[in-house]
């Protein structure tokens, strides 16, 4: 395996990404490719090089990237999550992929991490460039995890904040910047030992992976975002998601039951695996856990090549 730093456009900005190669890579073939999209607030370097490092082993170019305003990319408002804005720069990543002389075009496919399951799951439904879509750890509903875990008052008062910080950045240029998970806060030690929240701090907070490791990364995010990033909802598309479909949780992740409703409304082909002993987190970085993910993926995307496009020759 080897690494190559690389940059594309996307939408007037100019992405950073990494470009993972096979260790045997030859220019004169042509080889299977992943774009990766990953968890809320993370750059290319976190879990996105984990699946990287594992994906390219196994004989796929593989493409992680900063979104705009995340990492070395461009972007105005930094670390702002607008998953709209987000698809955007995903389809731009196919779009240069596609460019490069030994992609295949006919093996090019989509993984999701966490808030990127949800992404892909709405994006899939209409890009149909990609042969398959894998989802990991897959927040489906971003509507699940707001509007139904709130009261009524709760969600109309987030959101009226959420505005207000709109309200200021447009008068002002002032961005309210906030602890978008709450991960300060979070007594870890006192949540189960498979809640998500838990798990988020230990990964983003401790010495385990972001806050030592990636000074470019930040948990903290724009007020703001809330009122867009609410939005966000791949399920009531999952039956006209007609792109072969594989969802991957951990078994004892309290988010798995985003993925598993998707799941049962998605169009065929799809699949779905559940990881003894994984929750949530565990498929962010653990060996034996990613180990099982990264099998399974190579094996549903050998099964499901694309039939929208001419062989390449």
């Amino acid at each position: 395996m080897n690494k190559q730093d690389i940059t594309f456009k996307s939408q007037q900005n100019t992405l950073a990404g990494n470009l993972y190669l096979p260790a045997d890579f030859d220019e004169t073939r042509h080889y299977p490719a992943i774009i990766y999209s990953g968890p809320k607030s993370q750059i290319k370097e976190l879990t996105g090089a984990f699946y990287g490092t594992k994906l390219a082993a196994k004989g796929f170019v593989y493409l992680a990237f900063d979104h705009q305003g995340f990492g070395e990319s461009e972007g105005m408002i930094r670390n702002y999550e607008d998953p709209f804005a987000k698809m955007d720069n995903i389809r731009d990543a196919i779009s240069f992929i596609r460019t490069l002389p030994y992609i295949d075009h006919n093996r090019l496919y989509g993984l999701g991490v966490c808030a990127s399951g949800g992404l892909m799951g709405v994006l899939g439904t209409t890009e149909k460039r990609l042969a398959a879509i894998a989802t990991v750890s897959g927040f489906m509903s971003n509507v699940d995890i707001f509007f139904k875990k709130l009261s009524r008052v709760q969600a109309v008062a987030i959101l009226k904040d959420a505005n207000e910080a709109r309200q200021l950045a447009y008068e002002t240029g002032e961005i309210e910047i906030v602890d978008s998970m709450g991960l300060e806060a979070i007594e870890s030690e006192k949540l189960d030992k498979d809640n998500v929240l838990r798990g988020a701090h230990e990964f983003y907070m401790t010495d385990r992976s972001a806050a030592s490791h990636h000074p470019r990364y930040s948990h903290r995010q724009p007020a703001m975002q809330t009122d867009v990033y609410a939005l966000c909802n791949a399920i009531p598309y999952a039956p006209y998601f007609y792109t072969p479909y594989l969802g991957i949780i951990g078994a004892d992740a309290d988010t798995g039951y985003l993925t598993q409703e998707f799941y049962n409304a998605c169009s065929e082909p799809k699949e779905l695996l559940k990881i003894d002993g994984a929750n949530h987190l565990t498929l962010y970085d653990d060996d034996a856990a990613v180990d099982q993910a990264i099998e399974k993926i190579v094996e549903f995307f050998a099964k499901h090549p694309s039939d929208q496009v001419e062989p390449q020759h």
